[in-house]
């Protein structure tokens, strides 16, 4: 059954109010609705950052109900998780023929988010370096700190 204009809404709604609290930000949150019950899935650190989405999504006018399906990460299972996304993502961007020298960029993670920095010498290979994290299971989102270098023409 196709799902009903408002609870597109109220899931773009609840997205944004959680986008919009730092303290939520580096947690992946998927949110669903259904007749005006928002049900939050994903993992976060804390009983407190957990309570503290349910909170934000019962803020947002038309939600009648909260099903928060969130779970407790460990802390040492989280920062397992991210020493091995970051040799993960490294490992991609290595193997890819068509970055000339992968040591040009810097990889960190925190909680799925993964974090690229670096020069890149042309607009392929900053897609290219992309493109490998995306391959690496478990990477939930990229923040692109790519820097692309321009050829200077002439002089």
């Amino acid at each position: 059954m196709a799902k009903s204009e408002d609870d597109r809404r109220l899931e773009m709604e609840v997205r944004a109010e959680l986008k919009r609290n730092t303290f939520l930000r580096p947690w992946s949150i998927q949110v669903y609705a259904d007749n005006g019950v928002i049900t939050l899935v994903g993992s976060v650190d804390s009983e407190l950052t957990r309570q503290t989405a349910e909170d934000m999504a019962r803020l947002v006018v038309g939600v009648t109900g909260v099903n928060n399906e969130l779970t407790l990460m460990a802390p040492e299972s989280s920062a397992r998780r991210d020493e091995d996304l970051v040799r993960e993502v490294k490992e991609q961007i290595a193997a890819d023929d068509t970055i000339e020298d992968p040591e040009r960029f810097h990889v960190r993670a925190s909680f799925g988010q993964v974090f690229i920095s670096g020069v890149a010498e042309s607009e392929e290979e900053h897609e290219s370096v992309l493109q490998a994290a995306q391959r690496v299971p478990g990477v939930e989102a990229i923040e692109d700190r790519i820097e692309v270098r321009v050829p200077v023409i002439g002089s």
